[in-house]
């Protein structure tokens, strides 16, 4: 009977032995799957935004596009003519406080949001550019060009001639009346981003944080989502004051006088694990530039990337 009772003693401490080694291998696997997806979500938001700041205000090559004129879009996301007006072609919200229309530093309300939606103390961005390659240049029709009837609009130029919008199916390039060498048609550009607090349904309450964007889509505003946990989006901005092309400070609230004169933009990225993981306590502060956000103590895994970019097209001499 001793001996019967000493066996199942040790069969009980190795079959714990072989249940904990197993569920900490599960556990250390899962850590490992949610920081890889983390990881790769952050490097396709950055990419994102990066190359969005980088051609902000880029209208066909153009260097100066002051004479066009605004046009009114169906379904616009101000009550101002904002999507096609190539004027403030870089706006931003600093630190969404919530219970109102997101307004930017140029006061500028973005009406097609839904507040109630948008992470609080998160920043937006609205860029307006065209797209970087002509869907028809000199007559000759991009690659690829879709035989689309949807409706497009498009900065429309005429060889020695003054630039305008114009709105077309992107079948009609294929028409001869149009493909000629005098005509290029670039696509419009318009995006707000911002970070939603749910991805899939806010009436499930998934409760996950994720990158999303308001786009023009042919003549109204269209949201689509990106990138899910991205909890908190900041902007900081490099103003050149003397002319050099050079940043003399960084602001992360710049005025709309200011933001004339931004030559460098830093973004800074919260990332958050999608699920939480077994046994862990965020106990960490985190650093998005100028804003520190105090620790979660919740069970999250979560990492700050950020990086600078260039604001090329918007290099100016002070006025």
């Amino acid at each position: 009977m001793v001996e019967l009772m000493v066996s199942m003693l040790l069969g009980v401490i190795l079959s714990t032995g072989f249940v904990s080694t197993y569920l900490g291998a599960k556990r250390n696997a899962f850590y490992d799957e949610q920081m890889a997806r983390m990881q790769e979500n952050g490097r396709y938001a950055m990419r994102l935004l990066s190359r969005e700041l980088a051609m902000v205000g880029f209208y066909a090559g153009v260097p100066s596009v002051d004479g066009v004129v605004p046009v009114p879009v169906g379904g616009d996301c101000s009550h101002q003519n904002w999507a096609l007006n190539v004027e403030n072609a870089l706006q931003f919200v600093n630190d969404y406080p919530g219970n109102s229309v997101p307004v930017s530093q140029n006061a500028t309300a973005f009406t097609c949001l839904d507040s109630a939606a948008i992470q609080l103390n998160t920043d937006l961005l609205a860029i307006k550019r065209t797209a970087g390659e002509a869907s028809l240049r000199h007559g000759v029709v991009a690659d690829g060009l879709t035989a689309s009837t949807g409706e497009v609009w498009y900065f429309r130029l005429a060889l020695g001639g003054s630039a305008e919008w114009e709105k077309l199916r992107p079948i009609d390039l294929l028409d001869l009346s149009i493909a000629v060498p005098s005509l290029s048609y670039w696509e419009a550009v318009s995006k707000i981003f911002f970070i939603r607090r749910y991805s899939e349904s806010d009436f499930q309450g998934d409760a996950i944080p994720t990158l999303c964007m308001e786009t023009l889509a042919g003549d109204k505003m269209i949201s689509r989502c990106l990138v899910e946990g991205v909890e908190d989006l900041q902007f900081e901005f490099g103003i050149d004051t003397d002319a050099d092309g050079v940043p003399n400070q960084y602001k992360s609230a710049p005025t709309g006088n200011e933001m004339r004169y931004a030559v460098v933009a830093k973004i800074h990225i919260l990332l958050r694990s999608i699920s939480m993981i077994p046994g862990y306590k965020d106990k960490k502060s985190y650093a998005l530039g100028q804003k520190i956000l105090p620790p979660r103590h919740d069970s999250y895994l979560r990492r700050v990337i950020s990086s600078s970019i260039l604001l090329r097209n918007r290099l100016q001499p002070l006025g």
